[in-house]
């Protein structure tokens, strides 16, 4: 951090909406942020595709004419943000950092970051389902239990799951 940085840890309460058919809820809260692998919700935990997590946090008027950056901590896999209203790119590997100079405004500002994974989560937890409730239609071999697959041949119930989602630390860090 820089030595007269300021940062603004967007700790707290994100709302958080699944893309639908996908076997999630249609949105959650989480709070704290977490590895979707880890929710105690069964549809989160595999869930595979774009989640949108938002927020709204508070700058004052001197704080919306510093420069200023997003750095999101941890994403599996990657990220597309928007600050009010505004697209501010993609994100696909570390630092996961994003420029916000200019886009912060006085008072209420409104961060959403769609964050997508990769498939294979989907896949663990459709193998521990009948062939009719999976949600994915694939040529791939599931087997329900421990894997007597070889690693290329498909996915079982136990495998161990991917790390998905925003996980944070998100701030904001403010700086002359």
């Amino acid at each position: 951090m820089e030595p007269s940085a300021v940062t603004l840890e967007l700790s707290g309460a994100w709302e958080v909406r699944f893309q639908s058919g996908r076997g999630a809820p249609e949105s959650a809260v989480f709070d704290p942020l977490i590895d979707w692998g880890k929710h105690a919700d069964e549809g989160i935990r595999h869930f595979s595709g774009t989640a949108t997590y938002r927020k709204t946090f508070d700058v004052t008027a001197e704080q919306a004419k510093s420069h200023a950056r997003l750095e999101l901590g941890t994403v599996a896999a990657l990220a597309q943000v928007r600050l009010n209203g505004k697209d501010l790119g993609i994100i696909w590997t570390a630092p996961w950092q994003v420029e916000l100079t200019g886009v912060l405004k006085p008072g209420k500002n409104e961060l959403e970051i769609e964050v997508t994974n990769a498939w294979a989560n989907r896949l663990v937890g459709d193998a521990a389902l009948p062939p009719e409730k999976r949600i994915t239609m694939s040529n791939m071999a599931f087997e329900k239990g421990k894997r007597t697959l070889k690693a290329f041949q498909g996915f079982a119930s136990e495998d161990q799951l991917q790390p998905s989602g925003l996980q944070g630390p998100v701030r904001v860090v403010l700086s002359e």
